[in-house]
């Protein structure tokens, strides 16, 4: 009896299709490809397979006609299965005979293998895929002439749609947006090279028409030829095809900003959508970052996520996307902080590995192994990235001068933040552009004495020690070096009711015992209730956290 590939060939042959330099070999990792079995030049055809060769949605669909409500997919994956069951009974069978047995996607991947990609973002899609092609199969698996597709012969056939499908447009142009999909016996064989240069040339009609692969470089006998799936990152080929690549440059790392503890996330979302600021993706809040790029509308967004109620009150209504280049220097800050702070957390998920590398003694999880490599490559080089924005933000502060008006947003002081501003030539560190408790304490040691002698631990309550710091600052008047900051700051807010409330028990929980207390500091004409109030609008207006800091500009 002819082993599987020998029928797979005089099947292709018999048929018409036409391959005369194809060799078919396995690797050494057991990987099935295709091999020059004769020099090809640049541009050569070296492959024709007619349509009647490959397996369509519409054959599928004539099979399966009761399945017009479900997704090609579906119906594809069925009648795969389906002709895989009738063993030599299927015209498709010497194709069929030499697929993978295993196609060790992630989707595959058992319990022992998940623990490989555990802590990243193809675990989540691996779960949610898989859940959400089990609860279709559960759906057709009571449809008539289904139910001897078992759940496995399903996610297999499932797989090789996933890994071996071509558009359909290859067979009808007008199908261009359609979700269709064939398979190509012959052609699905070539293996994925990134960059390789190919061209699928059709010819003929829907019924009777040929596809030809055309080599877009010269090959030397015994060289490996290659298809090319398109810019695909290790988690869509490990996903789907299950491969991955050591370094693969189309990596990215997925994004999506939580608002839902915000509690100005409903205006916030509401702004990003009337400014149009969406990733374009299905999620209009995911994003995905590369090594030495973001997308612009994630900065945007991040800038938006991070806006305080000063900054939101005044961008609720915006309309004008390009007002979110910048918003402010407090809010660039915390924009990049954030972001930050969210990559790093991303990274230390990445870096937690639950098993040890040398257990990895599969291919497959070998592969897992390169994907964790290279997830971990792009955070460390988007961190970088980063950190070079920041640093060119604290340059540019050391430069400019205080916009007009407070508060120092982009949408209040549109002119002063349109010029081009340039960056100091030498380091400039976060202490240098903002006020910090710990200046304010130095630069008053009397004051500093006080609090010392009047509150147990400083940290703990250091948002109200900031305050009364500020207004002790603000009290020097010309005398203090952000007397400018202090002045343009100086109308009050207006303040809601609760808060005003809140304010108040502070403020008699302090004085006159403080006053009382250390009546050299503490002057009652200086620290009063209105001041408490004007500080508590600078903290909640000007500030950032980690560490709490004022942005006075």
């Amino acid at each position: 009896m002819a082993a599987p590939l020998d029928r797979y060939i005089h099947w292709l042959r018999d048929n018409g299709a036409r391959f005369d330099k194809f060799d078919f070999k396995t690797d050494q990792d057991g990987m099935g490809g295709v091999y020059a079995s004769q020099p090809v030049e640049e541009n050569e055809t070296l492959a024709t397979l007619p349509f009647r060769l490959a397996i369509t949605e519409p054959v599928a669909r004539r099979a399966f006609p009761s399945l017009h409500a479900y997704s090609c997919r579906a119906v594809m994956s069925i009648f795969v299965a389906q002709q895989r069951n009738l063993g030599s009974q299927s015209f498709y069978a010497p194709y069929l005979d030499v697929l993978p047995a295993k196609i060790m996607t992630t989707l595959f991947f058992d319990d022992d293998d998940m623990r490989f990609i555990e802590n990243t973002t193809l675990a989540t899609a691996t779960v949610e895929r898989k859940r959400s092609i089990y609860e279709e199969y559960e759906k057709l698996s009571k449809e008539p002439g289904v139910d001897n597709i078992s759940w496995n012969d399903y996610l297999w056939a499932y797989c090789v749609l996933s890994s071996r499908s071509f558009p359909y447009k290859l067979i009808d142009p007008s199908k261009e947006d359609t979700p269709s999909e064939v398979l190509f016996p012959l052609l699905d064989a070539l293996n994925h090279k990134p960059n390789t240069k190919i061209t699928w040339m059709r010819s003929g009609d829907v019924e009777n028409g040929t596809l030809s692969f055309v080599t877009g470089q010269p090959a030397d006998q015994g060289q490996q030829l290659f298809n090319n799936y398109g810019p695909k990152s290790n988690e869509e080929l490990l996903l789907g095809y299950g491969f991955c690549f050591p370094y693969n440059e189309y990596d990215h790392f997925a994004i999506k900003p939580n608002f839902s503890q915000d509690p100005n996330g409903p205006v916030k979302l509401n702004l990003l959508s009337q400014a149009s600021i969406v990733s374009g993706n299905d999620d209009p809040l995911l994003h995905y970052v590369h090594r030495h790029s973001a997308p612009e509308t994630l900065w945007k967004l991040m800038r938006v996520l991070v806006m305080n109620d000063t900054e939101i009150s005044y961008y609720a209504n915006c309309m004008d996307a390009t007002m979110l280049d910048f918003v402010g220097y407090r809010n660039e800050l915390a924009m990049l902080n954030t972001t930050q702070s969210l990559l790093q957390f991303k990274l230390m998920n990445v870096q937690k590995l639950p098993v040890s590398r040398d257990q990895a003694t599969k291919p497959w999880q070998q592969y897992a192994l390169m994907y964790r490599d290279g997830q971990e490559d792009v955070l460390k080089s988007i961190l970088s990235l980063v950190e070079q924005r920041k640093l060119s933000v604290l340059k540019t502060m050391a430069q400019d001068t205080m916009a007009p008006n407070a508060p120092f947003l982009k949408i209040v002081n549109p002119e002063h933040f349109s010029i081009p501003r340039e960056e100091s030539s030498s380091m400039v560190m976060l202490e240098n552009v903002t006020i910090s408790l710990k200046q304010l304490l130095q630069k008053n040691p009397t004051f500093k004495n006080a609090v010392d002698q009047l509150f147990e631990d400083i940290e703990e309550e250091e948002d109200v020690v900031f305050m009364l710091a500020l207004i002790q600052e603000r009290s020097k008047e010309d005398k203090s070096q952000w007397h400018e900051f202090f002045s343009k700051t100086s109308d009050l807010q207006e303040h809601d009711a609760q808060t005003v409330a809140e304010l108040q028990d502070l403020y008699s929980s302090l004085f006159p015992a403080f006053t009382d207390a250390v009546p050299d500091v503490f002057h009652p004409n200086i620290f009063t209730f209105e001041a408490l109030l004007w500080a508590d609008n600078v903290l909640n207006s000007y500030s950032l956290s980690n560490p709490l800091v004022i942005v006075p500009m």
